[in-house]
């Protein structure tokens, strides 16, 4: 037997009962630890992904409606200045005479055309001096935010008869646009472009004139069109 343990069976009852205790302890300490541990595992495997987690997941989502019902009350409550300032727009856009009044395109180019010989007609009593030679709808496939309305529009007209002109059209109501133009002088029935720079035309010459004349309709414009990709190899 080791002499230890023959020390330990010599000493009195209590004493030896006092040496044995914190061997005890430690004992029922290692044993609480491995079942706090177990519960623990337990609770997360059989209690919490089953039970709490969708709680907590239902409880995020009811605070989540409660904020959106609260924003939407204040939207509610807000509703009549919302109305007030939505009558002041379409009042707003209803008096804006930068658009055409036209129902339609072709009504709208109709007023183009008769627009362009009214300040033609105001700005040249002698037809001679300043005419228009032919005058066309065209259909340009541009992206654009309002409904675009142009007229291919020609004429024979001295330079300063024509500036008059278009100073006339760019600044009145509704808006008018004069682009894409192309002056060209009558010489032995040739001609050149007269451009930026360049030699200009006499103030009395008679020019061949072409240009676009353009306004807009309160109607959505066109959106770009997205042409379908075809596959397959290319043949050489």
């Amino acid at each position: 037997m080791p002499p230890s343990r023959n020390r330990n069976l010599m000493l009195p009852p209590k004493e030896r009962l006092m040496r044995l205790t914190p061997e005890a302890s430690k004992g029922r300490y290692f044993a609480l630890a491995l079942l706090l541990m177990v519960v623990l595992i337990g609770y997360l495997l059989g209690v919490h992904w089953w039970f709490v987690a969708p709680h907590l997941d239902y409880a995020s989502q009811m605070s989540d409606l409660r904020e959106q019902q609260l924003k939407f009350r204040e939207t509610t409550a807000q509703r009549p200045q919302i109305e007030t300032q939505l009558a002041e727009v379409l009042s707003f856009e209803k008096n804006n005479q930068a658009f055409l009044t036209d129902a339609d395109a072709n009504s709208a180019f109709s007023s183009l055309t008769q627009k362009l010989t009214q300040v033609v007609t105001m700005r040249a009593a002698d037809a001679t001096r300043c005419s228009i030679s032919s005058k066309q709808p065209i259909n340009l496939a541009q992206e654009e935010l309002y409904l675009r309305v142009i007229a291919q529009v020609r004429m024979r007209c001295d330079m300063e008869t024509f500036a008059h002109i278009v100073y006339d059209l760019e600044n009145s109501n509704p808006y008018l646009f004069v682009d894409q133009l192309a002056i060209f002088k009558q010489a032995g029935g040739g001609g050149f472009v007269a451009v930026p720079g360049g030699k200009q035309p006499t103030a009395g010459a008679s020019l061949d004139i072409r240009f676009n004349l353009s306004g807009y309709l309160r109607q959505p414009g066109k959106k770009p069109e997205v042409k379908p990709q075809t596959g397959g190899k290319r043949s050489e």
